[in-house]
């Protein structure tokens, strides 16, 4: 047995056996459970649009005695629903079932959304010379078996929407065509579809985890991927009033410029969480996770340059990106690390890579990195899910994904080994004009 096909079977019985154990802790969820879950405030609101409350979709007062009939006897405080009406209207056929049918059949939904997020970036992956294709496909499922793929399911939360437009986003801007010496880069079909696929996925549920990521695209500075990206934000926009009406867009904007407070930032990743810790909390608090805020979304910014002069660069810099969008995010749980899910399918798919061209070892040694971040991440969850917020410098799961960013942007510093990509028709077509040169 070659040691790859050693190190296959390992990582296959691991994160098999961690997914039976997620399914494990899962199943025996009590009303009680689910009734906490934040699936509770999706189901308020899509039975208020289900029932015609569009323009009032983000009245409290409706929301208020709703949540509370939904988890009697429990006197939870109400969990408001502060989604686009997009998300209402996306959760409103579940609603026809019970709370406690609808959350499990709304969290498989999930779970089978971060699945085929995952499949689709090791799909990206291309095939290489000694790299089996069980590697890769195991590669997907550890990326899988990540803990955010447990607290993503337990809160049945919309992250995995995010990680599906995030995978797409990847598998288009592979594919885009090569750059002809210069001249500007053509416009694809593909960078609009993968920057209208990002933003449009990201505004579902969770804009806030995509600062980073927005970030990146103004560095890389497609104009077909910021067209891409300005039209998933109108086309939402419009689907949104279409839902909800100007009085529901209204309510909206008022809820969710009043939400800032209702969290305990010590209980969330990223900067948020940091900057509660060092300061205590208050306007301290406030400009300190700006700042880190602004430091992370340049660092994305940067990487989104390095992609422009290099192409090649795509993987490493935008998972990096991701990384610093997660660390960037003003509230963020433990259930948004599934975001990370597609980032590690594509990153440990492309662990093994044997290559053969010019300066593949360092390719290597920056593939090498991946694992350890990916074990790393996971370790600091758990961690942070038995401190509950009273580490003293803030949760541990921020300081790695800072940590990941920057070995992306280690990794990617430098000149470009390869400035230009060229495929074989290319060089096809180079060698008919030659051709046709000489014969003139």
């Amino acid at each position: 047995m070659t040691p790859q096909a050693r190190t296959t079977r390992i990582v296959v019985a691991v994160s098999t056996a961690l997914l039976a154990a997620y399914a494990i802790l899962w199943a025996p969820l009590t009303p009680f459970d689910i009734g906490r879950s934040d699936f509770t405030a999706f189901y308020v609101g899509g039975t208020l649009l289900r029932e015609g409350h569009g323009a009032a979709l983000y009245d409290e007062s409706l929301q208020g005695p709703l949540h509370a009939q939904l988890i009697a006897p429990d006197r939870e405080g109400n969990l408001p629903f502060v989604d686009p009406p997009v998300a209402a209207a996306l959760v409103a056929p579940v609603t026809l079932l019970g709370l406690g049918s609808a959350y499990r059949l709304w969290a498989l939904v999930e779970l089978a959304v971060l699945a085929a997020a995952v499949a689709i970036a090791v799909a990206a992956v291309p095939p290489e010379k000694g790299l089996s294709g069980m590697w890769r496909w195991s590669a997907g499922l550890a990326a899988m078996a990540g803990a955010g793929t447990l607290f993503a399911l337990s809160q049945a939360q919309w992250t995995p929407v995010l990680a599906l437009g995030l995978a797409v986003a990847f598998w288009c801007w592979q594919r885009i065509p090569d750059a002809v010496v210069g001249q500007r880069p053509p416009i694809s079909r593909r960078a609009v579809l993968g920057g209208a696929a990002l933003v449009a996925s990201a505004l579902v549920g969770k804009p806030q985890l995509a600062l980073g990521l927005i970030a990146f695209m103004a560095g890389w500075r497609r104009r077909d991927v910021l067209f891409g990206a300005a039209a998933g934000l109108a086309g939402f926009a419009l689907v949104s009033v279409a839902i909800a009406g100007p009085s529901g867009i209204a309510g909206f904007v008022r809820i969710v410029s009043g939400s800032t407070i209702r969290w305990d930032p010590h209980l969330m990743l990223g900067v948020s969480g940091v900057a509660a810790a060092l300061t205590g909390g208050g306007p301290a608090a406030f400009a300190l996770g700006c700042a880190l805020a602004v430091v992370a979304c340049a660092g994305a910014y940067v990487l989104g340059r390095r992609v422009r002069r290099d192409p090649s660069r795509l993987p490493l810099a935008l998972a990096g990106a991701a990384a610093f969008s997660l660390f960037a995010a003003p509230h963020a749980y433990l259930d948004d690390l599934a975001l990370l899910a597609p980032v590690a399918a594509w990153c440990l798919a492309g662990a093994g890579t044997a290559h053969s061209q010019a300066g593949a070892g360092w390719w290597r040694a920056r593939w090498a990195m991946a694992p350890a971040l990916w074990m790393a991440v996971n370790g600091s969850a758990i961690v942070d899910l038995g401190a509950q917020g009273h580490l003293p410098a803030g949760p541990a799961t921020a300081f790695v994904l800072a940590a990941a960013g920057a070995v992306a942007l280690a990794a990617t510093r430098g000149r470009a080994a390869l400035p230009l990509r060229y495929r074989a028709e290319d060089e096809a077509a180079l060698g008919a004009v030659a051709h046709g040169l000489r014969r003139w």
